[in-house]
């Protein structure tokens, strides 16, 4: 038996990236935590931008206590996979101000992908430390590779790769069908690998999982049955059921 920590930057991001190698891992008696670093809530000194309201309203969970109201749905989704959870406090790009200016990291969509400046690399320590306060002799500890180049995936491996080797490295979707990357680019020819297929069981409780994400559905699929045929293409292709080290 082993034991493992995912990180999910946001979420839902664990569920969507590896959901399926989740509850195959739980089902051979492995112990599988899904720790989510950007989880915080947003300041209270500082109003939502026009762009983070306008999520809250595609979301569809109010205007209050967001981040608490996803929790649960996570907490949903771990529940569905036989997954244990943490989290962690840094706030999600979409609620971040700029430690000197106050002006907001994000204003439009285009915005989240912009590289991690200085401006924000002082999140990263804490991180790095919340991480090696709860990693215990033995667990395997799992980042996003940060294909998209999402500014709090970027946080989240940055973070996880301060502690040094070993790390395991999972991708990120649908970033990886999105930008059509090419794995070769993101790993190492001498990476090591570990896979485990996932069954028709494995499967439905990843779609199940996604599915506990109410929140973020219609931001990434039409509806229920293009996520549920979107995953088992995916999973077909062999994607989300491998893990790589380097």
């Amino acid at each position: 038996m082993k034991n493992w920590a995912f990180l999910s930057t946001h979420f839902d991001d664990v569920a969507l990236s590896a959901g399926g190698l989740v509850w195959e891992l739980t089902q051979r008696g492995d112990q599988v935590e899904i720790w989510t670093i950007c989880a915080g809530d947003p300041p209270i000194d500082q109003p939502l931008t026009d762009y983070a309201q306008m999520l809250h309203v595609f979301w569809e969970l109010g205007e209050a206590d967001v981040p608490y109201r996803r929790s649960l749905e996570d907490a949903a989704c771990c529940q569905v996979l036989g997954a244990g959870f943490r989290r962690y406090t840094v706030p999600d790009c979409i609620y971040r101000f700029h430690p000197l200016t106050g002006q907001p990291m994000v204003n439009v969509p285009d915005d989240i992908n912009l590289p991690l400046g200085s401006d924000e690399a002082y999140l990263v320590p804490p991180v790095t430390d919340f991480l090696r306060k709860n990693l215990y002799q033995g667990i395997e500890l799992v980042s996003p590779l940060a294909i998209g180049q999402h500014r709090d995936h970027v946080l989240t491996r940055l973070a996880a790769e301060r502690l040094g080797p070993p790390l395991w490295h999972y991708v990120d979707y649908p970033y990886v069908n999105r930008e059509e990357v090419d794995l070769k680019d993101c790993i190492p020819e001498s990476a090591e690998r570990f896979s485990l297929s996932v069954s028709p069981d494995g499967l439905q409780a990843w779609q199940e999982g996604i599915l506990c994400h109410k929140s973020q559905m219609i931001m990434l699929f039409a509806d229920e049955a293009e996520m549920r045929q979107s995953i088992a293409a995916y999973a077909q292709s062999g994607g989300g059921s491998s893990l790589w080290r380097f």
